[in-house]
């Protein structure tokens, strides 16, 4: 069959859970206009200006690479906790690691800046072998 053998990378986390993962157009194979986020400006030292713009724009960028995903939540954004000092650390593990998991809806740049830290970081080792700059 003519074409690229791989044009879609499948990224799993089975240390997050047995259905975490994401898949994502093969960053190998896109032009690199794909692959390069919005300018943001930046200081004498190349460093952006605005760390939270030059986030956005990498969100930007992702979400239009990333194909579908399973995600969750790592923490219910509505809860505050207020953890008595003397707490038990292994009760509260119990307690607080037993609620049910909500999916992160769809894929945008607003919900790309919500991913998990490792995700975020396993997409960027994909993409950085075939970043343009």
């Amino acid at each position: 069959m003519p074409g690229y053998a791989n044009p879609y990378v499948l990224l799993q986390f089975p240390e997050l859970g047995d259905d975490v993962s994401v898949l994502m157009k093969n960053p190998q194979l896109l032009p690199p206009a794909d692959l390069t986020p919005e300018d943001v400006p930046v200081d004498a030292e190349g460093k952006p200006l605005d760390n939270q713009a030059a986030n956005d724009a990498g969100y930007k960028m992702m979400a239009k690479i990333i194909v579908a995903w399973k995600v969750y939540e790592a923490f219910d954004p509505a809860d505050t906790l207020d953890i008595d000092p003397d707490a038990d650390p292994a009760t509260l593990f119990e307690s607080l690691s037993s609620g049910v998991p909500v999916r992160i809806g769809k894929v945008t740049p607003e919900n790309v800046g919500r991913l998990p830290m490792v995700v975020l970081k396993r997409i960027m080792e994909e993409i950085s072998p075939a970043d343009p700059q």
